[in-house]
């Protein structure tokens, strides 16, 4: 496996581990009033970086996919 190959899986895995490990329900019992409330930083830096994760998944996808 190269490094490419190694890197797109390396990084699959920690998409796949964002998506299990993030609970997106938020605490508030008010459905409504949960729509509203922006997310604290620690949430907008999570979003940000599974964000950037699957840019980079979808550039290397794209990459590996043309090179063989």
């Amino acid at each position: 496996m190269n490094l490419l190959e190694s890197s797109w899986f390396l990084i699959s895995s920690m998409i796949i581990g964002i998506v299990l490990l993030v609970d997106p329900k938020s605490s508030n019992t008010n459905a409504v009033s949960g729509l509203f409330s922006s997310p604290s930083s620690g949430q907008q830096f999570i979003y940000n970086f599974s964000a950037v994760l699957i840019l980079i998944f979808f550039v290397l996808t794209t990459v590996l996919s043309l090179n063989n």
